[in-house]
């Protein structure tokens, strides 16, 4: 009923029409074309002008379709598309897509859920579409289903069981469990259970796919750079011979609406004890203006009371491991949340300050102020309508038609969302939007307390009831607001530019008098955003050892203690006000800040740089909170199998002096405000190759004033660049087997380490890359296809840029009973890593690097990032201009060279087991 009456209020307002069912419906986008084929087959066309193209064909068939002796056949069926058909034998169409760039699992890949099966093919042109279409075709019907390959796939499966199913769950899979108690998702499970898995025969798979696979249960999607035309001519050549069948008449199943109840257990192994309150909004499917409107409206008010919480947390210097108001999305349906997790000491202090805080809220509401700040975000997306747009590619286009599949509802028009944003910004009055606060915190709520192993789970259940009239308690109005500081300090003298040219890329490049070297990249694609990186090598490898806790928590405590005049929250709201996004970071070789802002922002970005590096705040009570929060999270965490196994690779690999080394709480313990200032010191006052990277649509003349004032005045003085040596230890345990486990699963790791290897480059980098992924295809088709121990064997590297050292981690998840297997199938492929790589294999991995770098040219933010990440380690940002030189100037000698000095005979191997605990 509160919903309706929100909906009417919205129809007079925004229809003038006194009618109180006139509605504005969605208006979708005309450029989707949409049909059906004479089967009942459904295809979904979205011609766009840039290059790549995207498949997806959705099964309306999902868990929701199996019999008790079918469970998880859905899901089984989605494997198997990859295990051969009638025009792909088994894994051609992986190996066929590979030879075009493509990864396995990032660009082709599927997934099963209740209600639906959904395979996905991205690729980077037309030139193998006919292909593409081709493989979704012989899923439909043509697949082989062969009893050799659905027995070599059960062990997969079961390792997706192993990893995605753990028998600890979280408190929010608990409460999940709990809500489907007697509705008919109870037994259901996409992925399966163990014994069905087991039992199922090429037999039983055929069944069930003979039954649910046809054409009017079948929709397709194809989006990119191809016509309308072209698009109904191959749907018409493949999909109009596959035959109706009259197997079952509907493959529709409603959705389950689930009743939010009240509910108290313990929290999972990683987290904190906690607090929730959670409430139903209305369906996620959006069909009408005033629907939409209504959630913007809740994620307004969800947004400014997140704010408010926040603030009152910091300002009472309360410890807290998580806090969250935010729209929570479960089941189709559109839910609010509440959510405070702590040190279960603190347990009565924070729900009262929670319970508190939101009376408060609920009665006297937000204010103008807080209101201005939320509302800038909505203000900045209509005047970056058409830069957000340019950027949907066909991957978004084709996900989103997914989505609106699922949800049944039209894609939005371009047009039509602007209008909206347009209407949300008029409508969202004070008034308006202290009403929608009130709408929330007086709706019917669910209670969810969530006890550590130490409480009583009965007798916090038994405080729901005063927890519930400690609500309805008038609230306090609020201790005013302290007004927001009117600037940041301005530079008390300006520098000077020394030089400046243009390169061979046409890049405008600055150096200025404290030595920063700056880049603007002038795109015009960026319309009126600015990306911009500051950035300089160096990170912890800069700082004495004594300060590297201080390092970790530098980052969060000058967030939280603000900047100049700004307390954190001040500093926040300011940012927010003004659309900046600011994100710092320290890491283990290099630190900066990374920036987005509108061009007519760009001098309030290089401000807030120049502030942070010279202007920042430490409060003694903020770094007291981050060592209390930082101490309960890192107690929680080794009190974990995962985490005391973490900490035993961790110390079998570093010296204590390592800015790798696991730090133990004693560590932060010490940290005081002279530590975090040092920190900032040490990084933000000395020059080790400062670099500015712009990429925006702006001409040099109206950056050059900017940098001469807020840039260039950063006084900097010039410093040598650290030895970053990784410092491994010298004594090495060859293996460590913890049998501490609590879950039936067996992980296994091996770590390969070469400490005196060259110091990277942007040709290593590269070659790295193109390691990473010609291991890991050689891990799939052995590790998962041909002897099916684990469903997602990975490698990947953890070096640290001009770190002189390689290493490598490659880790598996299997039954513990496969442990020995998996450590010599490990080893097998590394030694043939090391004796056999050939042309095809060099050639392929090379194509898969090339298509995964060459977007980046339509990607500005990660763009700019690439450029100062080169450019601060000396690499040169030719390499990513001309990611095709690079990589041309590769030989398969070299990539060889690079193979054999990280896993050869120089290379140190330390292999890592964590299984069940014995008992």
């Amino acid at each position: 009923m509160a919903m309706r009456i929100i909906l009417l209020f919205f129809s007079l307002i925004l229809v003038g029409c006194s009618q109180p069912e006139m509605t504005t419906p969605i208006q979708p986008d005309t450029n989707w074309t949409k049909g059906e084929l004479g089967n009942g087959l459904k295809f979904h066309i979205y011609p766009t002008t840039s290059e790549p193209v995207s498949l997806r064909m959705y099964v309306h068939v999902g868990s929701a379709h199996e019999t008790a002796e079918q469970r998880g056949y859905a899901h089984f069926l989605e494997h198997m598309a990859f295990n051969g058909s009638k025009n792909f034998s088994s894994n051609d169409v992986i190996n066929l897509f590979e030879k075009a760039g493509l990864t396995f699992g990032a660009d082709i890949n599927a997934y099963t859920s209740y209600y639906e099966t959904v395979y996905k093919l991205d690729l980077p042109n037309k030139n193998q579409l006919d292909e593409g279409v081709l493989w979704l075709r012989d899923i439909a019907d043509g697949l082989t289903l062969s009893a050799t390959e659905i027995d070599k796939e059960k062990g997969v499966i079961q390792g997706e069981i192993r990893r995605t199913r753990p028998e600890h769950k979280s408190l929010a899979e608990k409460y999940y469990d709990h809500l489907i108690a007697g509705t008919s998702l109870e037994n259901l499970d996409p992925v399966g259970n163990q014994s069905s898995v087991d039992e199922a025969t090429a037999d039983s798979i055929r069944a069930f796919y003979t039954k649910w696979y046809q054409p009017r249960f079948t929709e397709v999607v194809i989006t990119g750079d191809v016509t309308v035309e072209q698009a109904r001519q191959l749907l018409d050549k493949h999909f109009s011979t596959w035959e109706k069948k009259a197997s079952v008449s509907d493959s529709h199943i409603e959705a389950t609406t689930l009743a939010l109840t009240d509910y108290t257990d313990t929290v999972g192994e990683f987290e904190a004890p906690s607090l929730s309150l959670v409430m139903n909004r209305a369906p996620a499917k959006v069909e009408t203006r005033e629907e939409l409107l209504a959630s913007w409206l809740d994620e307004i008010a969800l947004q400014i009371m997140q704010q408010r919480m926040t603030s009152v947390y910091q300002e009472a210097a309360i410890p807290l491991q998580s806090m969250a108001i935010t729209p929570y999305y479960m089941n189709y349906q559109r839910n609010a949340l509440f959510s405070v997790a702590f040190n279960m000491e603190l347990r009565q202090q924070v729900q009262d300050k929670f319970v508190a805080t939101l009376a408060s809220l609920r009665d006297f509401g937000v204010t103008q102020e807080e209101l201005d700040t939320s509302l800038a975000y909505y203000q900045q997306l209509v005047d970056d309508l058409d830069y957000n747009w340019s950027k949907r590619d066909a991957i978004t286009f084709a996900e989103d038609r997914v989505w609106g599949i699922s949800a049944q509802q039209s894609s939005q028009s371009k047009q039509d969302y602007q209008e909206s944003l347009q209407a949300l910004i008029a409508l969202a009055s004070l008034e308006r939007v202290n009403e929608q606060v009130q709408s929330l915190l007086t709706s019917d709520y669910s209670v969810i307390f969530g006890a550590d192993e130490a409480e009583s789970v009965d007798q916090l259940a038994e405080q729901i009831p005063l927890l519930r009239k400690a609500l309805k308690q008038p609230g306090t109005a609020p201790v005013a607001l302290l007004p927001t500081a009117k600037e940041l300090a301005e530079p008390s003298q300006t520098g000077s530019i020394l030089s400046q040219q243009t390169d061979e890329f046409g890049d405008h490049l600055w150096t200025l008098s404290n030595g920063i070297q700056v880049r603007l990249e002038n795109d015009p694609t960026t319309l009126e955003t600015v990306n911009i990186v500051y950035a300089s090598q160096g990170g912890k490898a800069a700082l004495n050892s004594d300060l590297f806790a201080a390092a970790q928590l530098a980052i969060p405590v000058v967030v939280r203690s603000g900047v100049g005049e700004f307390t954190g929250t001040q500093f926040d709201a300011f940012l927010t006000k003004n659309n900046l996004e600011v994100y710092p970071s320290i890491n283990f070789t290099h630190h900066g800040i990374e920036m987005g802002a509108a061009k007519d922002k760009l001098a309030d970005a290089l401000k807030v740089i120049y502030n942070i590096s010279t202007n920042i705040n430490v409060d003694p009570r903020q770094i007291r909170v981050l060592q209390q929060e930082t101490y309960d999270n890192q107690e929680r965490y080794l009190a974990t199998p995962y985490g005391q196994w973490e900490r035993a690779i961790n110390r079998n690999s570093y010296q204590p002096t390592s800015s790798h080394y696991f730090l133990t709480a004693p560590a932060y313990a010490a940290i005081d405000e002279a530590q975090i200032r040092q920190v900032h010191h040490e990084l933000f006052a000395k020059d080790r190759g400062f670099q500015l990277v712009i990429v925006a649509n702006m001409k040099p003349e109206e950056v050059t004033p900017l940098l001469k004032h807020f840039i260039a005045s950063i006084p900097l003085e010039k410093v040598s660049a650290p030895s970053y040596q990784a410092r491994y230890n010298q004594d090495w345990a060859p293996r460590v087997d913890l049998a501490i486990h609590n879950e039936q699963n067996g992980i296994y790791l091996l770590r390969v380490v070469n400490p005196n290897a060259q110091v990277s480059s942007a040709k290593t980098a590269f070659m790295d890359d193109m390691i990473q992924r010609l291991l890991s295809k050689r891990l799939t088709n052995y590790v998962r296809e041909e002897l099916g121990l684990d469903y997602a064997p990975d490698a990947y590297s953890v070096a640290a840029d001009q770190e002189p050292s390689t290493d490598w981690f490659i880790e598996a998840q299997v039954a513990p009973d496969d442990i020995g297997k998996i450590e010599v199938a490990v080893d097998k492929v590394v030694t043939e890593l090391v004796t056999n790589v050939s042309e095809q294999d060099f050639q392929l991995v090379a194509k898969q690097l090339s298509t995964a770098l060459h977007p980046l040219k339509d990607e500005p933010v990660d763009r700019t990032w690439f450029y100062a990440r080169y450019s601060i380690h000396g690499y040169g940002v030719k390499a990513i201009k001309d990611v095709d030189a690079m990589i041309d100037s590769i030989s398969l000698a070299d990539f060889k060279h690079r193979i054999a000095q990280a896993f050869g005979s120089d290379s140190v191997k330390t292999k890592y087991t964590l299984t069940p605990e014995t008992k």
